[in-house]
């Protein structure tokens, strides 16, 4: 694909937006998504700043010189969104694994409760601090998807 047409594809898929994952793995899938429109945009970047090296040696130039610089301005409206994408997304996985292994140690903490004597093994305030924990994690990864 040229560059141009790449521009007004990834043009396109900023205007929409990201999804707003439901899971983990979703998640995982949209960082996958975002860093490869990220690592697309550095290469197309570079086809941009070769077309500008070839319109300098051109005899007259400075249609392709103003063409260049038109081009480079929207690149660097999508590369600058592709940017906070690529923040934004980094974020919300480490949130939602920190939600995900929060849920498993309190499982795992409800799971083996009982001793051989029948004796609960953790205290109610661990497990009260754990919950409000838990509780913040969420409300934490709920702001980041809401702010896709």
């Amino acid at each position: 694909m040229g560059f141009t047409p790449w521009l007004v594809n990834a043009e396109k898929a900023t205007g929409e937006g990201l999804s707003k994952p439901a899971d983990l793995a979703e998640v995982q899938a949209l960082n996958e998504k975002v860093l490869a429109f990220d690592k697309n945009a550095v290469n197309y970047l570079k086809v941009l700043t070769a077309a500008e090296a070839a319109s300098k040696l051109m005899t007259t130039h400075t249609e392709a010189d103003n063409e260049v610089a038109a081009l480079k301005a929207r690149f660097d409206k999508v590369k600058g969104v592709s940017d906070t994408w690529v923040k934004k997304v980094d974020t919300l996985v480490k949130e939602w694994v920190l939600l995900d292994n929060t849920v498993v140690e309190l499982n795992s903490w409800v799971a083996k409760d009982k001793s051989a004597e029948g004796e609960n093994q953790f205290s109610l305030e661990k497990m009260e601090s754990t919950l409000g924990e838990l509780k913040n994690i969420f409300k934490e990864k709920e702001k980041l998807v809401e702010n896709l």
